[in-house]
């Protein structure tokens, strides 16, 4: 059986050119031929290249053009952290997820800091890697199961991956300036529907202010495509 990963499509023919595009880095084989062999069951995904190292990721990757890295932590020369921040700046389009043995809280909070988009054990399931996967081409980071909420930014990162796609929409168009009621004009919503989905998304992030709600998902990158 195939697991479908949210908004790819189905593997076919027709589809070849759609196919996504996935790049892992992890300094053991077996992982990256467990993950290869996990990715080959998962319908519109294609694995085009493997890298031991941060250093051998960063040569190959611009030339593979990946719609998505997946990219362990602890390597010997370049570390996963470091590679990601590199990353950042050579292909800051291009989300990356770690898949690591630890899912401590200063771990996490260190991979979200340098920019990754998602976090997964390495003892996630097929069904966890898709989810992983589809959220972060599809610009929402993602929190594996096992993965401990204890830092603040994965507290911060957490919250935010519970607002709706019509929450991000609006948080999207208040931090291009619009006032509610030429939101509510441009989504074709009364007023009062909007400053409900304002008021939710404050409680739900935790703060105080739209402008501390736009503030936070500016900061991880979740209103890129709302």
């Amino acid at each position: 059986m195939s697991f479908g990963v949210m908004g790819l499509p189905k593997r076919s023919a027709e589809n070849q050119m759609s196919m996504k595009r996935i790049v892992i880095c992890d300094d053991h084989q077996i992982i990256r031929e467990a993950v290869g062999n996990r990715l080959d069951r998962l319908d519109g995904l294609e694995l085009v290249g493997e890298a031991a190292d941060g250093n051998e990721l960063l040569e190959i990757a611009p030339g593979l053009e990946p719609d998505l890295i997946l990219i362990d932590l602890e390597m010997p020369g370049r570390s996963g952290i470091s590679t990601i921040r590199k990353l950042r700046e050579t292909m800051s389009e291009v989300p990356v997820v770690v898949l690591s043995a630890h899912g401590e809280p200063d771990v996490i909070d260190l991979a979200i800091d340098a920019g990754a988009t998602g976090f997964l054990l390495k003892s996630a399931t097929t069904e966890e890697v898709a989810a992983a996967i589809g959220s972060a081409i599809g610009g929402k980071p993602y929190l594996g199961k096992g993965v401990k909420a204890g830092g603040k930014q994965t507290q911060e990162l957490e919250r935010l991956s519970k607002l709706t796609p019509r929450e991000l929409q609006i948080l999207g168009l208040l931090a291009d300036g619009m006032r509610a009621r030429g939101i509510a004009e441009e989504l074709n919503v009364q007023p009062a529907t909007v400053y409900t989905h304002v008021r939710n998304t404050v409680q739900k992030l935790g703060v105080d202010t739209q402008t501390q709600a736009v503030a936070l998902a500016l900061r991880y990158s979740f209103l890129q495509d709302a």
